[in-house]
């Protein structure tokens, strides 16, 4: 994370916050199945299939193909758009192509095809990890932790032989992000359901909206002082 700025860090906490949110969500309504943790339902698939659960078995397998998509579907779009629009832009078109997978999720629950909804965001989460990605890998997972619990523990111990503790505190950062996420969508889905969907499309929209406006005015500010320097340099 050491080659983001702060703000991009910060967008990537808040956007763990959403992927925690919705995977509290997927994993109570289709009954202890994750819609991010693959590593979790992979080990379900498994689980139920010695316990001679087949339909829990086809449930955790259907979530790791639809995850799957939609990683597929996020890099789709980011390879898309890297031709379409400026390098500072496509991970703009990542996020809006987020934000209407999870509006369609939502309008779903509206038309009363929960399980389909489900789906969706499933796709959704699938397509954030193509937000923060370099060099055709992610440089930051948002919807899986494992690694950055160890990459915390690393540099936890580094910290003690002269590195710094901003490196640990910022894995610790996206993990806590993560965490709150899912004790909140845990807590949303108690009193609204499958309703939550809703929820979840006004935060990514929000959010993705305070980082599109942060960035246009970072441009406008940046060709301002470009425009300045050149009429007057003194």
């Amino acid at each position: 994370m050491q080659r983001y700025t702060a703000g991009e860090k910060n967008l990537a906490v808040s956007f763990a916050f959403i992927a925690g949110f919705v995977d509290s969500i997927g994993f109570i309504f289709l009954g202890g199945v994750f819609l991010s943790f693959m590593s979790g339902n992979t080990t379900r698939i498994a689980a139920a299939t010695v316990d001679g659960k087949p339909d829990l078995a086809w449930l955790a397998g259907s979530a790791v193909i639809f995850f799957l998509l939609g990683v597929m579907e996020g890099a789709l779009v980011r390879r898309l758009a890297k031709r379409r629009v400026r390098p500072d832009q496509v991970r703009e078109v990542v996020m809006i192509n987020m934000c209407v997978l999870f509006t369609l999720s939502a309008l779903l629950v509206l038309l009363g095809a929960p399980r389909a909804a489900i789906i969706v965001a499933s796709l959704g989460i699938g397509s954030m990890n193509s937000i923060f990605e370099r060099e055709g890998e992610v440089s930051i997972p948002l919807t899986y932790m494992t690694g950055t619990l160890v990459k915390m523990g690393q540099r936890f111990v580094d910290a003690f032989f002269g590195g710094s503790h901003r490196e640990w505190l910022g894995h610790l950062k996206m993990w806590a992000g993560l965490t709150t996420g899912a004790f909140t969508g845990a807590l949303v889905y108690r009193y609204l359901g499958i309703q939550s969907l809703y929820v979840v499309a006004l935060l990514t929209w929000a959010v993705t909206g305070v980082a599109l406006g942060l960035r246009m005015w970072a441009r406008r500010h940046a060709i301002g002082s470009v425009v300045k320097v050149k009429v007057d340099p003194y």
